[in-house]
């Protein structure tokens, strides 16, 4: 026939296992296009027994009318003879991959927990000695988490060292951690009404909405600390430097907003929920720098940074002689 035994592995090869004839863009991922024979002549024995094999000169027998290939039957007979399998090994212990792909547009969590919620309803249980541990985005995610929380320590205290320097008070810096962990939980909210699961661009998107929603908290903190009658307590002096610092704070909360719009509309599972974080932790954070900040402010610093508080002090009367007490208002930091 003119084949030899490359040729034929070389045939099979490209049957049964594929060959890569391009690729397509799918979202942000580029995902390779395999042409092969289906699954259920793959599988089936007999079928790959009546696999036809091209022969040289394919063009030259189409061209004189002869089919030009023959079954595999013709050349060989299969054979399926047991071999020794590969035993995967993790740290040392025997494993077993079991793994899953996806179809666009669902995300990993969402499929992983439809899983595990199949296991459960089924009542499926492990044997004695083994165990089961996650893969894929779950297990990225927790490694993610590990190393912030690794480094947490350090982060808070150069956080609240700076803030601390930067407002030179530590009850300025208490109502700033607090809207820290108020923006935090905006944007965990944000993420829950557009039903978005809390994976690792999540928690990246949450870090960095912490960082922009503090800066409205320390625009108002430092115009009220730096407005006599506002740091005193008069309420309709910190609603007027309040007023003033809106424009800025309502500018960037916009920009903000419409910067990561475009990538909320342009769908996916990887940037939605990291824009949806920071844009809608930014954006419900403004009503936490308007509708806390300053009452907080009034509570914490403006009484307890200036109080009142009357005395009499005795005037000698140089005309009768006599002593006078007057109210003479003292302030004291």
């Amino acid at each position: 026939m003119g084949l030899n035994v490359t040729d034929v592995a070389r045939q099979l090869e490209t049957a049964l296992v594929g060959v890569t004839g391009g690729s397509l863009v799918e979202g942000t991922d580029q995902l390779p296009v395999r042409v092969r024979l289906g699954q259920g002549l793959r599988s089936d024995l007999s079928a790959i027994t009546d696999m036809p094999l091209v022969l040289p000169g394919a063009a030259a027998l189409s061209a004189q009318g002869v089919f030009p290939a023959v079954p595999l039957s013709a050349l060989a007979y299969p054979v399926l003879e047991p071999a020794e399998s590969v035993i995967t090994r993790r740290n040392g212990e025997r494993t077993n991959t079991v793994q899953a792909f996806i179809v666009p547009g669902v995300l990993p969590e969402e499929a992983l927990q439809s899983v595990l919620g199949s296991m459960e309803k089924a009542g499926f249980a492990l044997p004695a000695g083994y165990r089961m541990e996650l893969g894929g985005d779950s297990d990225a995610r927790s490694n993610t988490v590990g190393n912030l929380l690794a480094s947490v320590g350090l982060i808070v205290t150069l956080t609240i060292a700076a803030i601390a320097l930067t407002f030179n008070s530590f009850r300025l810096t208490a109502i700033a951690l607090v809207v820290c962990v108020l923006s935090a939980g905006l944007s965990i909210l944000a993420l829950a009404v557009m039903q978005f699961p809390f994976g690792i661009n999540a928690i990246i998107g949450v870090i960095g909405s912490i960082g922009v929603s503090i800066n409205a908290a320390i625009i108002i903190l430092t115009g009220l600390k730096a407005d006599k009658e506002a740091s005193a307590g008069n309420t309709e002096a910190m609603a007027r430097v309040v007023g003033g610092s809106s424009r800025h704070i309502i500018s960037t909360t916009i920009t903000t907003f419409g910067g990561f719009l475009p990538l909320i509309l342009a769908g996916g599972g990887f940037w939605p929920p990291f824009a949806v974080a920071i844009a809608g932790g930014v954006l419900l954070s403004a009503v936490v720098s308007f509708y806390f900040t300053p009452p907080a402010f009034a509570l914490l610093y403006g009484r307890a940074g200036r109080r009142t508080s009357s005395k009499l002090v005795p005037v000698p009367d140089r005309k009768n002689a006599e002593t006078t007490a007057l109210p003479v208002q003292l302030a004291a930091e």
